[in-house]
């Protein structure tokens, strides 16, 4: 008795876990009623348990299913069948049943065996269970599996477009958008990329791409349908044309701008849990409202772009246009893509950065070897310059006493002497050694730095006074339009009249025929501009990085240094010295000193 009991026991709760099942399970009596019946097949047909259990099984099939053979022969035939089954609503639903025969022990007989004892061949399959498949499922599972395939084929395009196009991280972000709403990639109508400012420490958004109504869409969708291509054709190489309408989605994503501390909001919520959302519009959440109405609509996925080095940013992309439903699959497939364009943002920020990194490298490379070489130049101007004082000094006594020799000479020869010409020669050209001479000690020199402040409209006055004179000799007409009165400089005023008349001397020289001489002074910010213009011919544009070069002059004769001394003082004084060719007629040199400072 007790082990009738304990197989009572047992069979309740194979019936209770039977019952309990999801899967649509039949248990059919040899006389083809109803044993037993799951929760699964009792939700298929939308009946209760009791209106199942007692009634013939065959009445719920279409057409009735008949367990004849396996009552009679004790053999299932067919096994496998294909039907409707019918429910409490009257619907017919096209199933799969397959029908197993198995033994099930007589409780209510005298000695009837326990499962599990006895000779097994003594134990006759008396009873069926079926097995129900709605065919429904099963084909919604297998367009499910074909559309991952295909979408699993696009990532690969993906990947190829993001890291084998060598594309720019303008391009990469581009392309990202692209592959979101492209018809041949996820489908959706619009798509919006933010992307996390560190500095600031805001979500900011940078991009979008979409129509901005239904007509634009159908344009955009009928000429890409025509433009042909696979999706990545489309993401290294988007029409420029279809570019133009993306400018509404772009207005729309310049203002989408979060704190990220704000960490309850949706889109800094779904980055820091690395999870794609899908937000309908019924949900509350922190956030939500605020995008619905940057967007105009109610429902939309959001998806995070993160990388093992962090937060990158997040997509926001609707069907805003078209109305459709964000499925599971897009939603699985926009993470999917999300988290593959991330990785590829950071590469191409990564490279952006490693490439400007070795540019500067390089330009310091480049800076480093001119300023070697430059180090070198100076080295060898100072030796020449040393070298050059020297020589200096020593040819300046045989000249004295040769140019000496030379004009007593001269003096002392009748003119009609040949040897007259000669000793006139000999003077002219020691008088030009002299000269260059004399300039040259005064561009090695050390510069004396004795300054004081001087009216520079006062100085500049008294320098083109003392050419007057020669002014009136060569009929060229002098102005004055000195404009920084009172304004004092600190300077060496012989040096800085030193520079004036060089400027002076060299204008009157290319004015042989006359013409017209100004010297103007100007109150700039900080400093003080004096300026000599000419009405000469000017200089030549392929000679204008020479003029204060040393030993560069255009003229038959001179040492080609005055320039040189004239800028050497002016930028010992803090300045910079300068020439131009006027836009009428003539050339202009200038220079500007600084201000003192108070």
């Amino acid at each position: 008795m007790s082990d009738e009991r304990n197989l009572q026991r047992r069979m309740e709760i194979v019936a209770e876990g039977f019952f309990h099942s999801a899967l649509p399970l039949i248990l059919v009596q040899p006389d083809g009623r109803i044993l037993a019946a799951s929760r699964g097949v009792c939700e298929l047909v939308k009946l209760p348990w009791g209106r199942l259990v007692g009634n013939p099984v065959g009445a719920l099939f279409v057409p009735a299913l008949d367990v004849t053979d396996c009552r009679d022969h004790g053999v299932c035939n067919p096994e496998y069948m294909q039907l409707e089954i019918q429910t409490s609503e009257g619907a017919l639903l096209p199933v799969e049943v397959v029908c197993r025969k198995f033994f099930a022990p007589d409780l209510g007989r005298e000695g009837a065996g326990i499962p599990g004892t006895g000779d097994p061949a003594d134990r006759e399959p008396n009873h069926c269970l079926l097995y129900i498949s709605d065919t429904r499922q099963r084909d919604h599972d297998d367009e499910l599996r074909a559309a991952r395939l295909a979408k699993l084929s696009l990532l690969n395009q993906v990947s190829e477009a993001l890291y084998g196009a060598n594309l720019t991280l303008d391009q990469v972000l581009e392309a990202v958008l692209i592959c979101i709403t492209a018809g041949q990639g996820l489908r959706f109508n619009r798509a919006f990329l933010l992307l996390v400012d560190e500095k600031s420490g805001l979500l900011k958004g940078e991009l979008a791409i979409g129509p901005s109504n239904a007509d634009e869409a159908a344009r955009i969708w009928h000429d890409l349908a025509y433009q042909g291509g696979d999706l990545f054709s489309m993401m290294t190489s988007y029409d420029q044309s279809i570019k133009q309408t993306d400018v509404a989605v772009n207005e729309i994503v310049r203002h989408m701008v979060i704190p990220l501390d704000q960490e309850s909001n949706v889109l800094v919520r779904s980055m820091q849990e690395r999870q794609a959302r899908r937000i309908t519009p019924g949900m509350i959440l922190p956030g939500v409202a605020t995008i619905q109405s940057w967007l105009g609509y109610g429902e939309f996925a959001v998806a995070p772009l993160i990388t093992r080095s962090g937060m990158l940013g997040a997509i926001i992309a609707d069907n805003a246009i078209s109305g459709n439903t964000i499925t599971d699959l897009d939603l699985e497939f926009l993470q999917l893509f999300a988290n593959q364009s991330a990785s590829a943002i950071e590469n191409s920020r990564l490279y952006t950065e490693l490439e400007k990194r070795l540019i500067a490298l390089r330009k310091a490379h480049e800076k480093q070897k001119e300023d070697q070489e430059t180090l070198l130049r100076m080295e060898r101007l100072s030796v020449m310059g040393e070298t050059s004082a020297i020589v200096a000094h020593e040819l300046r006594n045989p000249l004295v006493a040769i140019g000496g020799f030379a004009r007593a000479l001269v003096r002392n020869l009748d003119d009609d002497d040949p040897n007259h010409q000669y000793a006139a020669i000999i003077t002219e050209e020691v008088g030009r050694m002299e000269t260059i001479i004399h300039d040259l000690l005064d561009f090695i020199r050390p510069q004396k730095l004795l300054r004081k402040d001087v009216a520079i409209d006062q100085l500049a006055a008294d320098t083109a006074a003392r050419f007057r004179e020669e002014l009136e000799k060569k009929h060229i007409e002098l102005e004055l339009d000195c404009q920084a009165p009172g304004v004092l400089v600190s300077c060496n005023p012989g040096e800085i009249q030193q520079v004036l008349q060089n400027f002076l001397m060299n204008a009157i020289q290319v004015m042989a025929d006359g013409g017209r001489l100004e010297v103007r002074t100007r109150l700039l910010d900080g400093g003080v501009k004096v300026e000599v213009c000419d009405t000469g011919p000017g200089f030549a544009k392929e000679v204008a990085d020479k003029l204060f070069s040393p030993f560069f002059t255009t003229k038959p004769t001179g040492s080609g240094l005055g320039l040189t001394i004239c800028s050497q003082i002016i930028k010992s004084h803090g300045g910079v010295a300068g020439a131009r060719n006027r836009s009428r007629k003539g050339a202009g040199f200038s220079f500007i000193l600084p201000l003192p400072k108070e």
